[in-house]
């Protein structure tokens, strides 16, 4: 989680890593808000500016709109906002995919909740994240809101084959890429988890239309290389997609997959890989997660890219940790 403080003061005498930079502007009865991001979030590009739409809504039963500033973050700028007294829901929007005139039909708390991204529209050097967070404006000095990705990575770490005793043991895997498959494209903003898939996108395998339409084709598919052989590789390829908690598959909702594709003796071989749907315990993909895959080739895996690859096929080591923490559950199967 990322940590946004948005403190409301009167007279700004703090400093951090960023700020954004809002109008200098208070109403009636209202006061002075400074929005700062911390250094925990803009550690990996500090250098660079983030633009952020930042909420306020009135805490109520009609949860209306109080305020809405689009702001950009600069290091060691303090910046302010305004905003009516009382209590609020504060609403913020990192690296969002829309201008600030996309945002005019938003009158309430309960319409931004119903507002979605598109997977397509991610780039790699900045994911929209959100966060939402609670304060009583002219009374509380801070609000903190736990910003968080929608999207969730999935890494392949390593790859390596292992076809003793096969007739084509001393065989490697040639022309191989790492894809994601049944992936979901359209995801609400705000939501926090019970994701399931509203468009799919490479549905049952890699769909050229689907990947020319993003605007950063290395989220979806990636290439690993001219070949890998018993030596472990580590590729170290990162893809990008939204949740899928879906706790069945159906035609219309089925589990996403790490796709490893590849030719062996001129065959095309696939090895699609449920994510986290190790037996009971598997949730699927959820928000702001990373699932990392350590990966060893055992069979010439399978012919169709959307039937998972069964244990005698392919040994993997998956660790799930938070987008932005070390620390991480192991599953091996």
């Amino acid at each position: 989680m990322k940590n946004l403080s948005i403190l409301f003061l009167p007279v700004l005498s703090f400093s951090c890593s960023a700020y954004y930079d809002v109008p200098q502007a208070v109403t009636e009865n209202g006061t002075r808000i400074s929005v700062k991001l911390t250094d925990k979030a803009t550690s990996a590009e500090q250098d660079k500016e983030y633009t952020a739409d930042i909420f306020v809504f009135d805490d109520d039963r009609l949860q209306r709109l109080d305020s809405y500033q689009r702001i950009r973050c600069r290091p060691g700028e303090m910046p302010s906002a305004a905003s009516q007294n009382g209590k609020k829901i504060i609403a913020a929007i990192i690296n969002p995919q829309s201008d600030s005139y996309g945002w005019d039909h938003i009158s309430s708390f309960q319409a931004l909740q119903n507002e979605v991204a598109d997977l397509k529209k991610e780039t790699g050097h900045g994911m929209l994240m959100s966060g939402v967070g609670y304060v009583e404006a002219g009374k509380d000095a801070v609000c903190d809101i736990s910003i968080s990705a929608l999207a969730a990575e999935v890494q392949l770490r390593s790859l390596r084959c292992d076809f003793s005793g096969k007739p084509y043991q001393e065989s490697a895997i040639k022309d191989v890429k790492a894809y994601l498959t049944n992936v979901n494209a359209v995801a609400k903003i705000l939501q926090k988890d019970g994701f399931s898939p509203e468009t799919l996108c490479n549905q049952g395998g890699l769909v050229k239309d689907d990947v020319l339409a993003f605007a950063d084709r290395d989220l979806i598919v990636r290439k690993i290389g001219n070949e890998v052989g018993s030596q472990t590789v580590y590729p170290d390829i990162s893809l990008i997609c939204y949740p899928n908690e879906c706790m069945e598959e159906t035609a219309g909702s089925p589990f996403t997959r790490l796709v490893i594709e590849g030719r062996i003796n001129g065959q095309t071989c696939y090895y699609p890989i449920n994510i986290n749907r190790d037996g009971r315990s598997g949730t699927g993909i959820s928000r702001n997660c990373r699932y990392i895959f350590d990966v060893t080739l055992k069979s010439t895996g399978s012919s169709d890219p959307d039937t998972a690859v069964s244990p005698a096929d392919i040994d993997i080591a998956c660790l799930i940790a938070p987008w932005d923490e070390k620390d991480n559950t192991e599953i091996i199967f």
